[in-house]
């Protein structure tokens, strides 16, 4: 890898890094407010859950282990065109 490719990919570790950290002290906050609201969780789940399915495919589009990467299939069509 280049330098200008490592720079790339260590800003988007650093921006998942953010937005995991963002998750978490948020969902925190609202788990607080929705106990302290009634004393009972109720809504604070749904946030968890469908935040959580953004957290997970940014994950995914970060460490896709080739599996959708482009780089791993335009190296694939290269060698499959020799």
């Amino acid at each position: 890898m280049t330098e200008k490719e490592l720079r790339v990919k260590a800003k988007k570790i650093v921006i998942f890094k953010s937005h995991l950290l963002t998750y978490t002290l948020s969902n925190l906050m609202f788990f607080g407010i929705d106990y302290l609201d009634n004393g009972h969780l109720n809504w604070a789940y749904f946030v968890l859950l469908g935040w959580g399915v953004g957290i997970i495919s940014h994950f995914i589009k970060l460490k896709t282990w080739g599996i959708f990467s482009i780089e791993k299939e335009m190296e694939r069509l290269r060698k499959s065109s020799r």
